[in-house]
């Protein structure tokens, strides 16, 4: 676990003190960029505040796995039946494999319901989606895109994301545009695994270079090399499997991707909101999150959530409420790759003070 895990988050309280200079207002940017520690008292001096000065208490970083998605899209076309069915064979011991390990996590499925249907434990589920739409044999990543908006809300922000693309063809759509586009979407990372050809030789009878499954004329096996696939993958630090792997090993296939998705991962920058002391309650719009580098530049994150539970926009960094009770802070991403890898800052939470707003 790292240092993070240990950090103190110092919670502003409110104390009965002598007026002095001109009041923060509600709705105004309440916490005073200026406030100082004053020796090892515990008592913070707020310049220019109603306050003379308010006491603090600490609470720990929340431990916990980050929970995982996992978003697969089966190419529908007629030439990836048999595909289709050892994915529909092998889907629920991948999901077993996932809750040995007690990860939380959800699996979406895009293709036709005809074409797989994945049966109980996991079919039928609310750990599982399905998204019925065919899939034609260039369009996977485009399709991504697109049932995007109609899977997003099955998604956590707080979850690792994984996509997983059963194809025997290339993609229309290049590989740095959609992870582009995606990133833009989640905004976060996000690994991508290919179950797609790999490029072999060339031949006449197959001047593209596909894998092969059999000899004869003409051969069978894949349409297309899935170079825009394997690309992602690689960009991704994802896996990349052959679609022409023999039938009789597709269930080490899934064992190998169980292993790389079933990694069990700290939750990065989530914060429990200590309850609020004495008579005191909690007013989630009189909240902050205050960051100080290690090189003592004091920041006041923006929160950027709206109403808690509501889905934030991190573009700009910031953070928010994880649900509508507001008992647990996320940092986004961006701002917390800059407090992760700064190893002698702080993390502070403030009770008491107006939300300062993005």
């Amino acid at each position: 676990m790292n240092r993070r895990l240990f950090l103190a988050l110092s919670v502003l309280v409110l104390a009965g003190c002598a007026s002095k200079g001109t009041p923060i207002e509600d709705g105004g940017v309440g916490f005073d960029s200026s406030v100082m520690m004053t020796g090892d008292t515990g008592v913070r001096a707020i310049p220019d505040a109603n306050l003379a000065a308010c006491t603090t208490s600490n609470a720990e970083v929340m431990e916990g796995f980050a929970p995982i998605d996992i978003i697969y899209i089966v190419d529908s076309s007629g030439s990836m039946s048999n595909e289709a069915e050892r994915v529909q064979e092998n889907m629920n011991a991948f999901s077993t494999a996932l809750g040995t390990l007690d990860l939380d996590y959800r699996v979406v499925m895009i293709t036709t319901s005809s074409f797989v249907s994945v049966p109980p434990p996991l079919g039928g589920s609310d750990r599982y989606m399905l998204i019925d739409r065919p899939v034609n044999s260039s369009e996977s990543l485009q399709a991504l895109l697109d049932e995007f908006p109609t899977y997003s809300s099955f998604l956590r922000r707080s979850a690792i994301t994984h996509f997983v693309v059963v194809t025997d063809d290339e993609s229309s759509l290049p590989a740095d545009s959609f992870l582009t586009q995606m990133r833009i979407n989640l905004m976060r990372n996000f690994t991508f695994h290919a179950v797609a050809s790999e490029m072999g030789p060339t031949s006449f009878t197959n001047p593209d270079g596909a894998c092969q499954t059999s000899t004869g004329f003409p051969p069978e096996g894949a349409a297309s090399p899935g170079l825009e696939y394997y690309a992602l993958a690689r960009t991704t630090g994802g896996l990349t499997f052959s679609i022409c792997t023999p039938a009789e090993e597709w269930a080490g296939l899934f064992t190998n991707l169980t292993a790389a998705i079933a990694i069990p991962r700290a939750l990065p920058c989530r914060y429990a909101v200590p309850p609020a002391p004495g008579e005191m309650s909690l007013d989630p719009f009189r909240v902050n999150v205050v960051y100080t580098s290690g090189a003592g530049v004091e920041q006041v994150l923006p929160y950027v959530g709206g109403t808690p539970g509501t889905e934030p926009d991190c573009s700009a960094g910031g953070w928010y409420y994880e649900n509508a009770d507001a008992a647990v802070v996320l940092i986004c991403p961006n701002s917390c790759t800059a407090i992760e890898t700064d190893m002698t800052g702080r993390i502070e939470i403030a009770f008491g003070c107006a939300t300062l707003l993005i």
